[in-house]
């Protein structure tokens, strides 16, 4: 099967997920997958080049050209890929598409797909049109989910209340069209290891600290500004911690200056972006992973992948009561402790609290490894989209 995959992010740039993860996945399974990605960078020339994020299989990236003139480069950008798209549809080989956003690809990928009689699947990670700014631009990137919400072949989404979500910007009932599709977690390239000693020299970790660690993109919403800043508190109550944030995005500086304001160096370690390969390594430091986002909007209906890496890893997880992510890795179950709320003081509070019981937190670290191995493996998410695919070429009607 030939299978076009679209996405408005740089596929190189972005940290590793499903978006590199599944396609590469399906690729190894034998599939022809070219994706075709927008990156604001800085200028992009036309080209294609073989890829592997992930070391499991090989796909096609094509970028989609720009000159990278602010404002400019989206319009450019969505110009671009229509005539890229029509290109590959008019050579009548692409057997489905699938789709991540909406401005750049997103709609221009549902109308001329189904225009040409080629299945198109799009994929739902959250609400887009509030993760921008202004309230011009989220009416249009509203208005762009509702035209593909209502005429995508079907739309993949990552838990119920997501699907509640589609419906809700259609204005109709899509949800014979919906279905929910977890993500995954690749429990062996995740699989609990010893904590790796040439990285604890490299960060001054030693054997005797103890290792709260975040992983992810600093995003605004999520929380490490004001854990850092009560870190001095957190200390007193924990004399041994050492916070690690490995990853980086929009609050790099401020959780920098904060650091040395604060005079937490050594105490507080930003590893900025690390490859995917690597990941592992770093989560072997920890003895508790964290996802203190606020709770909004955007994060309200999310389960973050981190969650399940973390669990995969067998670390015991503090996270802020995101409610579908608690509706679905229920404590006592999972290997998630929620706080109370996300007030960042009783996050803190429950985090030292989870941190002065060494035995409780190995026993949390078992139970969520236990719980994604059977309930979240990559393979099995990867072989929904791979039927997706199957059911939707049997009965679209060109």
């Amino acid at each position: 099967m030939k299978i076009l995959w679209c996405h408005e992010v740089s596929y190189l740039d972005k940290p590793v997920y499903e978006y590199q993860d599944f396609p590469e996945r399906l690729a190894a399974r034998g599939h022809e997958v070219e994706v075709i990605d927008f990156s604001e960078a800085g200028p992009v020339i036309a080209g294609s080049v073989p890829v592997s994020r992930t070391g499991e299989g090989m796909v096609l990236l094509t970028a989609i050209p720009h000159g990278n003139r602010p404002g400019v480069k989206y319009i450019e950008g969505r110009a671009r890929f229509r005539r890229m798209l029509i290109e590959r549809l008019r050579r009548g080989d692409i057997d489905a598409v699938f789709v991540y956003s909406v401005f750049i690809n997103g709609t221009q990928a549902v109308r001329l797909s189904r225009k040409f009689g080629v299945p198109v699947v799009y994929r739902v990670l959250d609400a887009y049109h509030r993760l921008r700014p202004g309230s011009l631009t989220r009416a249009i990137l509203r208005l762009g989910e509702r035209f593909i919400y209502r005429r995508a072949d079907r739309v993949l989404v990552t838990n119920e209340q997501m699907g509640t979500y589609v419906s809700q910007i259609a204005g109709t009932d899509v949800s014979a069209r919906t279905a929910v599709v977890d993500h995954g977690v690749d429990s062996v390239h995740f699989a609990p290891r010893a904590p790796d000693r040439e990285l604890m020299a490299r960060y001054g970790i030693a054997d005797r600290d103890t290792v709260a660690l975040f992983l992810g993109t600093t995003y605004a919403f999520s929380g490490l500004v004001n854990l850092v800043r009560r870190m001095p508190i957190a200390l007193q109550q924990c004399p041994s911690l050492k916070l690690v944030i490995v990853g980086g995005g929009e609050q790099d500086r401020e959780l920098a200056t904060l650091v040395d304001e604060l005079g937490l160096a050594g105490r507080v370690v930003l590893t900025g972006m690390v490859p995917y390969q690597e990941v592992p390594r770093y989560l072997s430091l920890a003895t508790l992973a964290l996802n203190p986002f606020e709770l909004n909007d955007i994060t309200r209906d999310i389960i973050p992948i981190k969650i399940l890496q973390y669990q995969a890893a067998a670390l015991p997880v503090l996270s802020t009561p995101l409610p579908d992510l608690a509706r679905k890795h229920r404590p006592g179950i999972s290997g998630v402790e929620y706080s109370d709320s996300d007030d960042p003081d009783m996050f803190l509070s429950r985090m030292t609290e989870l941190l002065s019981d060494a035995e409780s937190l190995r026993n949390i670290g078992q139970r969520g490894l236990h719980f994604v191995n059977g309930n979240f493996s990559v393979e099995r998410a990867v072989d929904c989209i791979e039927a997706t695919f199957t059911q939707l070429q049997e009965h679209i009607v060109p």
